[in-house]
């Protein structure tokens, strides 16, 4: 089928934004591949796996999940004019931020993997949503994108931008770091939105023919960078021996 998409409907109205092939990438071995595939050639890895590592019912992708309480109060509340102005500028992108503490070992990049892939409610939407998933056992961040956003991530840009968020994370600025990471994600998606629509306006002698993404992603889609980061405790974090999930 051939589609067309646009991210800045009010900005660029009549410069269709094309959903060019993204990547595959396995969050175990770090592989990459051009091929949509049930599971990784390379290592094995898949979805049915991630699944039986945590058999666990996951949540609904929101702005916020926080199931330990590791916040601050009003957090996300305070997070809702940068949100809105994401939304606004790329009405067809979503974010999610999720606060866990996984067990000792456990890998951020595979969690992070099994929850946006089995996330309910998102079949139509995920292909378009964002999910940075702090583990604050390892101190790590992962960046997780879907199948149409991941030709339209300029890495270099991203890790800058989740490096920012860590360093705030660290210090306990949490406001800050989760407010400043929106602004940049709303400025980067732009960026990409202007130059797939110079692109377009450049080449508009030839059709911009391209293959949908397959409505079910499970399987396919893997965290695209991860950062690095140490937060300090605060009275918010409560640190748990228990794994920590996002189940409900």
């Amino acid at each position: 089928m051939k589609v067309f998409s646009q991210l800045n409907r009010k900005n660029q109205k009549g410069f269709p934004l094309p959903q060019f092939e993204g990547k595959t990438f396995c969050p175990r071995c770090k592989s990459e591949g051009g091929e949509i595939a049930e599971f990784c050639p390379r290592c094995g890895f898949s979805l049915p796996l991630s699944e039986a590592m945590f058999p666990f019912e996951p949540p609904s992708l929101s702005l916020i999940l926080d199931p330990s309480g590791i916040l601050p109060p009003g957090t996300e509340k305070n997070l809702l004019r940068p949100y809105k102005a994401l939304r606004k500028r790329i009405p067809q992108a979503d974010i999610c931020f999720c606060f866990v503490q996984l067990e000792q070992g456990c890998s951020v990049e595979e969690f992070s993997f099994w929850l946006f892939n089995t996330a309910p409610d998102a079949d139509q939407s995920r292909v378009w949503n964002l999910l940075v998933t702090v583990d604050l056992t390892s101190g790590q961040l992962s960046l997780t994108c879907g199948y149409a956003l991941e030709s339209f991530l300029a890495r270099e840009s991203w890790e800058a931008s989740l490096q920012e968020l860590a360093a705030c994370l660290g210090d306990g600025q949490w406001h800050e770091g989760l407010a400043g990471f929106l602004r940049d994600s709303r400025n980067l998606l732009s960026s990409a939105c202007y130059a797939a629509c110079r692109y377009a306006r450049s080449h508009n002698d030839t059709p911009l023919e391209v293959t949908k993404a397959p409505e079910d992603l499970r399987d396919r889609r893997s965290p695209a960078r991860t950062s690095t980061t140490h937060p300090e405790p605060t009275k918010h974090h409560q640190p748990r021996k228990e794994p920590v999930t996002t189940g409900s």
